[in-house]
């Protein structure tokens, strides 16, 4: 979840760019927040997809905004979800055993515990004409039990981006706060003239 706010400094300056319409400094802040929490929900997007392999639709549909009222002056875009399957990203299954990259800046990885390696497979769940393609590894000598393999889930790509942390490159953090101040000047000058 990443939270945009405004602190009591910036609700003061508000207040103060607006003289005698003090009063509608909630107005102006709630504003901002709600378009820079849209614009941060498409930055982080598309953060994730120059950063990971993945789809952009995969990212933002995981993303939700709680827009700021006039009394809860802040605003949240909450990205939820499971880790994604591997098949998600870019993988290759030779006869030498699996491989998957999830970083774009990073290779194909191997996928191989020990002398056991990753395979694709057909699995059937169920009806026998519900078949799930996947890649998976045996957990032990013996044919079963399998496991499947997951990357990040949206969440942990969007918070990594927002923060800059494990390779995924600048933050956005600094780019989203500016936007925040671009917008509350943008929302004073709408209303004042």
């Amino acid at each position: 979840m990443i939270k945009i706010e405004v602190d009591q400094e910036s609700l003061k300056y508000v207040q103060a760019r607006l003289g005698t319409m003090q009063n509608k400094a909630p107005q102006v802040i709630s504003a901002a927040l709600n378009e820079t929490a849209r614009s941060a929900r498409v930055k982080l997007s598309d953060g994730a997809r120059s950063k990971y392999i993945v789809k952009s639709g995969g990212v933002k549909s995981s993303m939700k905004i709680r827009r700021a009222t006039y009394g809860r002056l802040e605003a949240e875009v909450i990205s939820q979800g499971s880790p994604v399957k591997i098949e998600k990203f870019k993988v290759t299954a030779p006869a030498s055993g699996a491989k998957a990259q999830v970083l774009k800046s990073g290779g194909l990885k191997s996928l191989i515990k020990g002398n056991l390696k990753a395979f694709a497979a057909g699995m059937t769940r169920g009806h026998p004409g519900n078949v799930h393609n996947g890649i998976y590894q045996r957990k032990g000598k013996s044919r079963l039990p399998i496991k499947s393999f997951y990357g990040p889930s949206a969440a942990k790509m969007v918070e990594k981006v927002y923060g800059g942390g494990d390779g995924a490159g600048i933050a956005l953090k600094p780019k989203i706060e500016s936007d925040l101040q671009k917008n509350i000047e943008r929302q004073i000058r709408r209303l004042t003239s």
